[in-house]
């Protein structure tokens, strides 16, 4: 009996760990996706050692873990339970007078194992990792600095400096055409143009040093306006600081980014105190998930016979759900001083705990009748199909004794097609609401401190996500779970030999996978109908609850503060500020220079400036115009109202609405990178964005003609197989995705291509793997 038992217990742990690894897999890399795009694009921007772009791979998992590894474990021991109770083992075992015991302990031990790796994470890992990603984010944001100024664009990265390019000469750091201006005085700005310039990052130096040939600057004080200096250089050295706020932010380090050593220093400052309680409570607390959701998740996987894995699916997103919401709310209360931390942070595991243990005696005490009962139903069962045959066979004549195979058929629509978009649908339901529930879970969790910092209302949180959940459907979650649901489904076709029955009635693989494709088809018309015509609306109530969680003002899309406009031909405008519904600027600056020389050839200034439609142009009030030469103020002219002919931009031109490219639709988006390129302000990210919005819905059926014929070939162990062969090709595709598009974001590919190529590439090796199948 004891090896009986060892047996068992390793066919069950066998059961539940086969498939951790992947399950773990797929939660991380719903959560990484999320974060793809932005270190892709600082990989391709940098020229960055091979061991840096490893760290910054690896820098976010540790964090992602902390929450993935207690929902793998849960999972995977749901699964394995459920697909053991509805094969009908858990009743054999039981009738074989083995008790609960036996798989309370291989499922606990696994669990064990889980909370070891998880405290691990918690405690010391993640902190050092979060810690260490700071500290790499803050080096390379000035690492390539000269690289990423772009011609045409007004540059305000730089402390108290605004910089211009008109064009970009021979190599990448050469400069034709610069302008720039130094508010480090606001009232009184320098302005320097220059023929050439280069910008420079010298070890030596903490910050840039702009090196500037064949230019003039020029100062104006503007309590006494008639006096106006202009100085000429052939060389000139304008050193620019960085930004050092986020460095020294980094230095220091709040809670979530402390070792733990320092976490137990802290707790001896009355001022930080419970900050640091609060912390170290949660960082032991959360491992505990990998012990108290698999008691709860035995007694459940061990009760469901019908829906086997996909009931266990299903039940492990509620249960984690339920789980991080209390913690959350623990947290929250604590951090507001309405609970002790060790309470507020211990509640959840406390009461899965005990609920757990409840039901698992329940269970046991049930399990002793259970067997009997069981016996009793088949019992009955088997009798009324015995009457039902011999009543049928006493009605029956001989003639109808055997029923006639019915024909495949040639009509559109056929009971394959039903089975087959059945299942496929089942498993795309499954795994949407299991996806959309891990990434909303892992987003509480991120914006918790803010919504405690805030005191942010239930029903703001609860409108945030109603409006965010189409945006995340939309992607990643619809994409993926067809991919998965594709790959499972015909894997499932192809294990259980259905596939080759379908090709022994006559009937092509073609024909029968044509359902699932046409459904992807209309699911990817429906993704662009959604991006289109309801995303936009949506995802502007999603950013305004979004910044009220964050406690940021609201957002307002159309930028009166927005003081630099390049002009219809070589003119800038400055304003101090522009009033939108009544077109009436203060403090207006206007520099008009000479493009091949790049010399300022005119300088307008006026306190108040309005647009006069009956003369179609601007009235300048309380200003005076200079008109220059060189280094030489040719002529200076103050006036108390004038007009200028030449000023021809009409006051939509400066009504430019700053929006996300998931905030517009495709025609809103043509509309405003055209405005936007004319007003010298870069547009290569919107463009990228523009082609997008057609090329990623078209993902959902592009990942349906790769699942078909993978599914076929290398899926044929079941359903998760599939799921194991559908994470990697997801993150083949996503990888390549965002490494596209940061590339175009970055200039290296025109924007078309970079939208594109992974559909392209992906949908030809689809297609081409498709016709290879063997029909």
């Amino acid at each position: 009996m004891s090896k009986f038992m060892r047996i068992l217990t390793r066919y069950i742990l066998r059961e539940i760990c086969s498939q951790s690894l992947l399950g773990l897999l797929i939660f991380s890399f719903v959560i990484y996706i999320r974060h793809l795009g932005y270190v892709l694009e600082l990989v391709v921007r940098h020229d960055l050692a091979p061991a840096k772009v490893l760290a910054l791979f690896l820098l976010l998992f540790p964090g992602i873990l902390v929450l993935t590894i207690p929902m793998s474990v849960l999972i995977w021991t749901m699964i394995g339970l459920s697909r053991m109770a509805a094969d009908g083992e858990v009743i054999a075992t039981l009738a074989s007078g083995i008790g609960l015991a036996q798989f309370v302990i291989p499922v606990m031990l696994y669990a064990t194992l889980g909370w070891a790796l998880s405290a691990w994470m918690s405690l010391f890992l993640a902190p050092q990792a979060a810690r260490e990603l700071l500290h790499l984010e803050a080096s390379l944001k000035t690492s390539q600095v000269p690289y990423e100024i772009r011609p045409r664009v007004f540059v305000e990265q730089f402390p108290n400096k605004l910089l211009y390019l008109e064009d970009v000469k021979g190599s990448r750091s050469r400069w034709h055409g610069v302008f720039i201006v130094d508010n480090t005085q606001r009232d009184m700005p320098q302005v320097t143009l220059a023929e050439s310039g280069v910008l420079v990052n010298t070890p030596a130096s903490p910050g840039l040093v702009l090196h500037l040939e064949q230019g003039a600057t020029h100062q104006l004080d503007p309590e006494r306006p008639e006096q106006y200096s202009v100085a000429s250089f052939s060389e000139t050295d304008i050193p620019i600081p960085l930004d050092q706020g986020r460095d020294a932010a980094s230095e220091r380090l709040t809670p979530p980014l402390m070792a733990l050593g320092r976490l137990v220093e802290l707790r001896r400052n009355p001022s930080q105190q419970r900050a640091a309680l609060i912390e170290l409570n949660y960082r032991f607390a959360l491992p505990v998930a990998s012990l108290v959701l698999p008691l709860v998740g035995i007694p459940l996987g061990l009760s469901h016979r019908k829906g086997g894995k996909a009931v266990g699916v299903i039940l492990t997103i509620l249960l984690v759900f339920v789980y991080y919401i209390m913690m959350a709310f623990g947290l929250s209360f604590a951090k507001q001083g309405r609970l002790d931390p060790a309470l507020g942070l211990w509640g959840a595991n406390v009461i899965f705990g005990v609920v757990g243990v409840l039901m698992l005696a329940v269970r046991r005490v049930r399990a002793r009748m259970q067997f009997a009962q069981e016996w009793l139903e088949d019992a009955e069962r088997r009798l009324r199909i015995i009457v039902k045959r011999r009543l049928r066979r006493a009605h029956l004549s001989p003639d109808h004794a055997l029923l006639r195979p019915r024909e495949p058929g040639n009509s559109i629509f056929q009971i394959l097609d039903v089975y087959v978009i059945r299942d496929w649908l089942f498993y795309l339901a499954v795994m949407v609401l299991a996806f959309m529930g891990i990434y909303i879970i892992f987003d509480f969790f991120q914006l918790l401190g803010d919504m405690v910092r805030n005191h942010t209302g239930v029903v703001v949180v609860l409108n945030y996500y109603r409006f965010l959940i189409p945006q995340i459907l939309f992607f990643p979650v619809v994409p993926l779970s067809v991919l998965v649901a594709t790959l499972a489904s015909f894997g499932l076709l192809a294990r259980t030999n259905q596939i080759t029955a379908i090709k022994a009635a006559g009937i092509s693989l073609y024909r029968s996978s044509m359902p699932v494709l046409v459904a992807a088809a209309l699911l990817s018309g429906g993704m662009f109908v959604l991006e289109d015509e309801y995303l936009p609306a949506l995802n502007q109530r999603q950013d305004a609850y979004r910044n009220q969680i964050k406690g940021k003002p609201a957002q307002t899309y159309f930028r009166p503060d927005r003081q630099w406009i390049f002009g219809k031909s070589s003119r800038i405008y400055n304003y101090r500020f522009f009033d939108p519904d009544r077109d009436i600027f203060a403090n207006l600056s206007v520099f008009e220079f000479d493009p091949a020389r790049f010399q300022m050839t005119r300088r307008i200034y006026a306190t108040r400036a309005f647009w006069e439609d009956h003369i179609h142009g601007w009235v300048l009030e309380n200003g005076w115009v200079r008109d220059l030469e060189a280094d030489r103020v040719q002529a200076y002219l103050p006036f108390s109202v004038a007009t200028f002919k030449e000023l021809t931009e009409e006051p939509p031109y400066f009504k430019k609405e700053v929006k996300t490219s998931e905030q517009m639709s495709v025609a809103e988006l043509r509309r405003y990178i055209a405005e936007l390129s004319q007003s010298g302000f870069d547009v290569v990210r919107l463009s990228v964005q523009f082609y997008r919005k057609f090329s990623l819905p078209l993902v959902a059926f592009v990942v349906a003609l790769i699942g078909v014929p993978f599914s076929l070939t290398g899926g044929s162990k079941g359903a998760i197989s599939g799921f194991a062969l559908s994470i990697g090709i997801a993150i083949v595709y996503w990888s390549l995705s965002s490494l596209f598009e940061a590339m175009g974001n970055l200039h290296q590919l025109p924007p078309v291509v970079a939208a594109w190529s992974p559909d392209v590439f992906f949908g030809l090796g689809g297609i081409y793997l498709f016709l290879r199948i063997p029909t």
